[in-house]
């Protein structure tokens, strides 16, 4: 750790202000260095930095998570709240993961799955972020082209949920309860698109609230999953279809900052 960071530790000891330390990730560490109110923030890869030096940990990414639970899982409920590797590695593969909520009743939430649907449909890589490996098939030239991916273990098709809306909400949830829920919704240009490094919305919007917060607890509850958590989903019909759990915390997790630490630390608190 930087020299400058043991004196910032040591500096928020006699303030009696907490530390906590982030993953390093530079992007959403600058978004919440900039807006984070009464913490003081560490950014770090766990694996540099003695972990138990800090009052709270917040693994942003799932390498960090992971390396959590190798090394450190006994600080599970007394300075972090981390998903186990096994839950994160079910919500990493999409498919598995669409399979699992199918068998555990949630099965109308779900976007139909495992063949060749009319056009336009999606071929998607099981296990990648930010809409990496992911396309959208619209017509037979799309087929042909895409034919290896389509046969390939490592993808799955499933149906294209129309619309140009998009929600994620993040949440934080402890022994079965969420206790912090916030929700951007995503408004895309008209056309098909993959959310991603390649198809940015044109606006965004942010609620306090979702509906569905008490359907998504449910569905966290019968997987087990404890943490931080982002998830995405379209309205279909008079409800939604899942798109993914990110088993990690979102990037515009970063505008609810003040609000979600505060209620993981609680949730630290009383686990």
């Amino acid at each position: 750790m930087k020299w400058t960071d043991q004196y910032r530790l040591a500096t928020c000891r006699i303030q009696r202000k907490p530390s906590v330390l982030f993953s390093r990730k530079h992007d959403w560490n600058n978004a919440i260095g900039q807006s984070l109110r009464d913490y003081v923030p560490f950014c770090y890869n766990l694996s540099d930095v003695n972990v138990r030096r800090f009052d709270l940990l917040f693994p942003l990414t799932v390498r960090d998570e992971k390396y959590f639970n190798l090394h450190h899982r006994s600080l599970h409920g007394q300075k972090a709240i981390v998903p186990s590797t096994e839950v994160i590695e079910l919500c990493d593969d999409k498919q598995a993961l669409i399979h699992r909520l199918t068998q555990y009743g949630f099965g109308e939430h779900m976007p139909a799955t495992g063949c060749r649907f009319e056009y336009p449909y999606v071929v998607k890589k099981r296990v990648s972020g930010f809409g990496d490996g992911t396309f959208i098939i619209q017509n037979s030239d799309d087929e042909r082209e895409l034919e290896t991916l389509l046969n390939a273990e490592s993808h799955f098709t499933l149906e294209h949920i129309s619309g140009q809306e998009e929600f994620a909400t993040h949440l934080v949830i402890a022994k079965g309860q969420v206790v912090f829920s916030r929700t951007c919704k995503y408004f895309f240009p008209p056309g098909v698109y993959v959310k991603g490094r390649h198809g940015k919305p044109v606006k965004r919007q942010t609620s306090d609230h979702s509906p569905y917060t008490g359907l998504f607890e449910e569905m966290l509850r019968a997987i087990g999953y404890e943490g931080v958590c982002c998830i995405d989903y379209k309205p279909h019909g008079s409800g939604i279809k899942l798109l993914e759990i990110n088993p990690r915390f979102g990037a515009t997790m970063a505008l609810f900052i003040n609000e979600a630490l505060p209620a993981y630390e609680a949730a630290v608190a009383a686990y």
